[in-house]
């Protein structure tokens, strides 16, 4: 493959000068390597310039490239900022692109369908797997994905991992044939359930990792031959002959025995505080702009005592366990704030809250200035 040096060793150059460098450095070596690495010695065991090169061959066109980085994006825990990053790569490389086409003759090969979409699946699979064990709430996430799939609640996590976090994957996808189906199924379960909130936010990083795998495997549906309806079992076990997903076979009874709470019966409802489905969150009423409220905020009061004072709003009342610090390490100042405007609340009920939280906490005064702080940002906004 002939690249032209000066668009090639520019847009190298430009995407190493680029602000989110280290990101955009990650998203390509995904892609290149089919592994997410977090290493900067692995990743800067390789040059830039070495993986765009390969990224080039593996990826043959902008299209395909741009496709591969949206169904990546989408697999990662923050896929607002790396949408933008990889919107910079395509951007950076189109030029490449269009030289590559117009000096080069094209030859369509008719591939498969199966064949990528098999790659994809199975990739969007792995990957989801491998970010739901290391996200700090695994435990929980392991909980929710069980009980959406055997309708029970399990508290002993050694059964729900010797079952296997894929398998459980691969199950809700058969129970569930589309996304929406899911998503509702989540929130009656979180309904039903202590720390709502919390285990609100824990169901929308689960749809993230897995929304990925119904694109897919709608785009199966969509161009395979119209020879009767396949089952997302079907779809799912095609995915890859060659990786193990361990035996899919369900029997109608489950292979655990007692200490599984089963979440419809009488009991357990009558238990479980039974609140309404919320209605969906309105609209902002106004745009916003997340860095402006951030910035403003960062000016008036401490960052991390903000970050404690609206997790306590949106999950649970801070405790300082250990727990709770792994878990607020996992969100930003702007996926919290994000968050708490798009959650409809009036910022009546805001303030209120946000004041008898800081009340509570080690060091009121400095907490009550900085609740006042948050308000006062995102008052315009709510």
């Amino acid at each position: 493959m002939q690249l032209s040096s000066d668009s090639f060793y520019q847009a190298v150059q430009n995407l190493e000068n680029h602000p989110e460098s280290i990101r955009v450095k990650k998203l390509i070596f995904c892609i290149c390597k089919k592994n997410w690495q977090n290493d900067l010695n692995v990743l800067n065991a390789l040059s830039l310039e070495t993986l765009v090169k390969e990224l080039i061959t593996k990826q043959e066109t902008v299209e395909q490239l741009t496709l591969s980085l949206y169904k990546l994006v989408k697999t990662l825990n923050r896929p607002k900022v790396y949408a933008v990053v990889a919107k910079a790569i395509v951007e950076q490389l189109a030029p490449i692109y269009r030289e590559m086409n117009q000096e080069t003759e094209v030859v369509n090969v008719e591939t498969a369908p199966e064949e990528t979409q098999v790659s994809d699946a199975a990739f969007l699979l792995e990957q989801a797997v491998r970010n739901l064990k290391s996200h700090p709430e695994t435990a929980r996430i392991h909980k929710l994905i069980y009980a959406i799939t055997k309708n029970s609640w399990e508290n002993d996590l050694n059964r729900i991992q010797d079952y296997g976090l894929k398998k459980l994957i691969l199950e809700s996808l058969e129970i569930y044939p589309n996304y929406n189906s899911l998503k509702k199924a989540f929130i009656q379960l979180v309904n039903n359930i202590n720390k709502k909130n919390l285990y609100l936010a824990i169901s929308k990083i689960i749809l993230n990792q897995i929304s990925g795998l119904y694109d897919t495997l709608q785009q199966e549906e969509d161009t395979a031959p119209q020879q009767g309806s396949h089952s997302y079992s079907t779809q799912i076990i095609q995915v890859n002959p060659n990786v193990n997903y361990g035996n899919l076979q369900t029997s109608s009874t489950s292979s655990f025995e007692t200490s599984v709470i089963d979440i419809s019966s009488e009991q357990m409802v009558t238990e479980l505080k039974q609140v309404q489905p919320p209605p969906p969150p309105p609209a902002p009423p106004k745009t916003y702009d997340i860095f402006e409220i951030r910035l403003e905020i960062m000016q008036y009061t401490n960052p991390l005592r903000a970050k404690i004072l609206l997790f306590s709003l949106l999950f649970h009342p801070w405790d300082r366990s250990g727990q709770d610090w792994s878990t607020l390490r996992s969100y930003s100042l702007d996926d919290l704030l994000e968050q708490l405007i798009q959650s409809g609340r009036p910022i009546s009920v805001i303030e209120s809250k946000l004041y008898q939280m800081a009340k509570s906490l080690s060091d009121p005064d400095s907490d009550l200035q900085a609740a006042s702080t948050l308000v006062e940002a995102i008052k315009p906004f709510v």
